[in-house]
């Protein structure tokens, strides 16, 4: 059967089928949605091959036009063109600025209203978002058009039908059935004010299954369990991507059916409806953002649990799942498709999915396929499903309480083998240091040539300590495995993230906070340039007292104003400061000495006080 190439320590005769459509997702999308899974077979249907290599005009070389191309003739292509870059197209050009009007005035136009994103930012990201927005003109990008001319040839396809690819591998003990889901088109950018366009999207749902024990779960079906759930995300990797599967976040249709909440546009993957935050960060950017946080670690110690979200550029993606349903009993069913490494389109196209735009930051840019990332090489969650989520010291089974005693026993071996090396150590070195004081520096002096009995009891020392930290390692997990006993009660479903993504954005309260945000760093540059034009002091007093004037209007905007000024005068004080020590050192020295007095008198009368 199609698709079992991949799994090979499934039971021979396994209904691969049965498996995928017994633990089928739902998905959920939200309302202004234009584009839902489809077959590989309709968009190809619709879409023309071409490679990137320049012809004697300087453009692209179509391959096979729209209208002859299906999967069969793309794997044909790939193979013919094993060195050329190739990418798809699915609308052949862009609607022109008439059409494009006709289009967004159509009557069955979904309505979308979303919240505003730059009130949930301060002004520095603010600034990066202008920034990276101004240079989508200088890079590669989706034209404009290109959405609208997707969705309306989306639309005319004949017979359409929802669609997912299913691909089945088994990977460290686990059984792992990814659901794959193939987009016409990434609207984000145009239709939700996102970070990017491109044709077409891939998004994938991954379930980690174990055999069912002899009293299955709520999640149980066909002799298997899901163990694990991974979305594909924006933000998350490595184990932020899964949870377990009576993770609370979850929601279960049916008992086998997981429910996801899609983003609009971007189509990634959220366990809870809502609205999220995001931020695209440059690589550049990082640095910068460490040298940003360590500043305010130091200089405003209120702020350290407050969560490092980054310089990069603010996003909302919408995954708010009240538009339309896709699963079982939602009255619009899946069509499985199953694929694996053998498929001829999945094994040989390497391609594009879409318009290559050649954007550096890739986001522009067209995805590959199922298989393969941009650059050609296999995805990690095809060939390593069980790394790719973290779940590689996660084993497939409990630990059975045999395991248990086992691993006491060796760690009983283990502090038996360390006391003994421990005791020799101590011999060894008493011996070495057995009258140390009293031979000649030439003898024990290390620092002439590193190999004195000095320099040897040092070693000696540091080996023996090093024997000690293993055996409080060993003594303390063979403990706590005696505590518990034959019983490991579970971890609670969150342990293991580092990050729990929920939703983080709600709707600025106050027209005029939501006018400002949008208004302010027009104000900002407009107060700097008259300032240049007119010659309002220097530029650079002018530059800052425009940006204080700024960030004051909006604490005062959103009730910050004491704890923005509390601030300024704790960032004031401390240039000035370290103006002194550049320019005074005695003063500087006085100040710091009384800072100090005042600092640990008002301690130390806190602790008079809470003592009586």
């Amino acid at each position: 059967m199609t698709g079992e190439c991949d799994a090979p320590d499934l039971p021979a005769g396994a209904d691969l089928l049965a498996l995928v459509r017994r633990f089928e997702p739902v998905l959920r999308y939200t309302a202004g949605e234009l584009f839902f899974p489809m077959p590989v077979e309709q968009y190809l249907a619709g879409a023309a091959l071409w490679s990137s290599r320049r012809d004697s005009r300087g453009t692209p070389t179509l391959l096979v036009d729209h209208g002859s191309l299906d999967p069969d003739k793309l794997a044909e292509q790939a193979r013919a063109n094993p060195d050329a870059p190739l990418f798809l197209r699915y609308a052949p050009t862009s609607l022109q600025r008439r059409e494009l009007r006709e289009w967004r005035r159509r009557p069955d136009r979904p309505t979308f209203t979303g919240v505003s994103r730059l009130a949930a930012v301060g002004l520095l990201g603010r600034v990066i978002d202008s920034l990276m927005r101004f240079s989508l003109t200088m890079r590669g990008r989706v034209p404009g058009g290109l959405t609208a001319a997707v969705q309306r040839q989306y639309a005319a396809v004949a017979d359409p039908y929802d669609a997912y690819h299913a691909h089945v591998s088994t990977d460290g003990g686990y059984v792992v059935i990814q659901y794959w889901f193939l987009y016409a088109m990434n609207d984000w950018r145009t239709s939700f004010a996102g970070v990017n366009d491109h044709e077409s999207d891939w998004e994938q749902l991954t379930l980690f299954l174990v055999p069912s024990g002899p009293e299955p779960g709520p999640h149980s079906g066909d002799g298997y369990t899901v163990a694990w759930v991974a979305l594909s995300s924006h933000d998350e990797v490595g184990a932020d991507l899964r949870r377990r599967a009576d993770d609370p976040d979850l929601t279960w249709s049916g008992g086998t059916h997981i429910v996801g909440n899609a983003g609009a546009g971007s189509h990634s993957g959220a366990y809870l409806p809502g609205d999220y935050l995001v931020r695209v960060q440059p690589p550049a950017l990082a640095k910068p953002f460490a040298v940003v946080n360590a500043i305010r670690w130091a200089l405003l110690p209120w702020t350290r649990n407050q969560p490092r979200a980054g310089l990069g550029i603010p996003y909302v993606d919408y995954r708010r799942g009240d538009g339309v349903q896709i699963g079982p009993g939602t009255g619009r069913p899946w069509t499985p498709i199953l694929i694996d490494s053998a498929t001829p389109w999945v094994r040989d196209y390497r391609g594009l999915w879409g318009l290559d735009t050649d954007d550096p930051f890739g986001g522009e840019r067209a995805p590959a396929g199922p298989r393969y990332e941009r650059s050609g090489a296999i995805r990690a969650s095809w060939a390593d499903p069980v790394g790719w989520a973290g779940l590689d010291r996660v084993p497939p089974y409990a630990v059975a309480p045999g395991a248990r005693r086992d691993r006491i026993a060796e760690l009983d071996e283990l502090v038996a083998d360390l006391d003994g090396q421990i005791s020799t150590g101590q011999d060894e070195l008493r011996r070495a240091a057995s009258g140390l004081e009293v031979l000649p520096s030439t003898v024990t002096d290390s620092r002439r040539g590193g190999d004195g009995a000095a320099a040897q009891v040092t070693e000696r020392e540091q080996a023996l300590a090093g024997l000690r930290t293993r055996r409080r390692a060993a003594v303390n997990e063979r403990d706590q495995l005696r505590e518990v006993g034959t019983v490991v009660p579970e971890p609670p479903p969150h342990a293991h993230l580092r990050h729990r993504a929920v939703p983080d954005v709600t709707t600025p309260a106050g027209a005029l906070l939501r006018f400002w945000t949008g208004a302010s760093l027009s104000i900002l540059l407009i107060l700097l340039g008259l300032g240049l034009l007119f010659d309002v002091g220097g530029g650079l007093w002018v530059f800052v007292a425009a940006v204080l004037l700024v960030m004051g209007v909006e604490a005062l905007l959103r009730g910050r104003l004491l704890l923005f000024l509390l601030s300024l005068a704790i960032i004031g004080g401390s240039v000035y400061l370290i103006w002194l020590l550049a320019t005074n050192l005695r003063i500087a020295l006085g100040v710091l000495a009384l800072t100090a007095a005042v600092a640990i008198g008002v301690a130390n009368l806190r602790t008079l006080i809470e003592r009586r």
